[in-house]
């Protein structure tokens, strides 16, 4: 019999649905480069939210990831206090002048572009599996001679025993998708050398979400090569 496969084959439909059930999940939708862009080893990261907790949670994963990178990293929370009021033109000219001053390579800003919200229907499911599988139930059959008692189920042991079965029931779920854009500008020149927008959905929290967030945006740099790397000594 194929027993072995049809377990493995209901574990997996199981793990399926366990992280189909709104498993929060970030991927980048889009992104640019500039083919002339070069590798920065000192960043300042700015992201624009008035919820400080937003903020502070965001700049410290992307720092702490930048910096496993073995790169130098400023978070715009240690030079600029948080504030939840409109800043004036004067304001952002100063701070803009400000962060120029520090003397950092790259400066990267990330920001939240749209929020949007559906509402979709989870169908219920219903898995099956032997119990007992072995000795006790019909699935111990031996080839030759009469099975000990109580080791081969035949009809009636097989009758009197359970099998499991689990049901679940159909439910509807709020999908909630944040859409945030990732720009990176070169310090010298103040160009735009690097944009991506990415997707973070259902977030289970804002830990979580600014975790995966960060490691997703960093991997990306990497890959880019917008993210200096030591030459090793020969």
């Amino acid at each position: 019999m194929n027993l072995k496969l049809n377990l493995t084959s209901l574990i997996l439909a199981c793990f399926v649905f366990v992280f189909s059930c709104g498993a929060p999940a970030t991927k980048i939708t889009g992104s640019w480069k500039d083919p002339n862009a070069e590798s920065y080893k000192d960043y300042f990261i700015a992201v624009l939210s008035k919820n400080q907790q937003v903020r502070q949670q965001l700049e410290g994963d992307i720092a702490d990831r930048l910096k496993r990178q073995h790169v130098k990293v400023t978070r715009s929370l240690e030079v600029f206090k948080h504030t939840d009021k409109v800043e004036t033109p004067e304001q952002r000219t100063a701070a803009i002048e400000k962060i120029k001053s520090l003397g950092h390579d790259a400066i990267m800003v990330v920001k939240l572009v749209n929020k949007t919200e559906d509402t979709r229907y989870v169908a219920g499911t219903n898995s099956y599996a032997p119990t007992n599988i072995g000795i006790g139930t019909g699935y111990n059959l031996q080839t030759t001679g009469a099975p000990p008692p109580g080791q081969y189920g035949a009809f009636g042991m097989y009758y009197l025993d359970n099998y499991g079965s689990h049901t679940t029931p159909g439910y509807y779920q709020m999908d909630q998708s944040y859409f945030l854009e990732s720009s990176l500008f070169d310090a010298k020149t103040e160009k735009l050398v690097w944009s991506a927008q990415s997707e973070v959905f259902n977030p289970a929290n804002l830990p979580s979400a600014s975790g995966d967030f960060s490691f997703v945006m960093v991997d990306a740099l990497k890959k880019g090569n917008l993210i200096y790397k030591k030459e090793k000594a020969k």
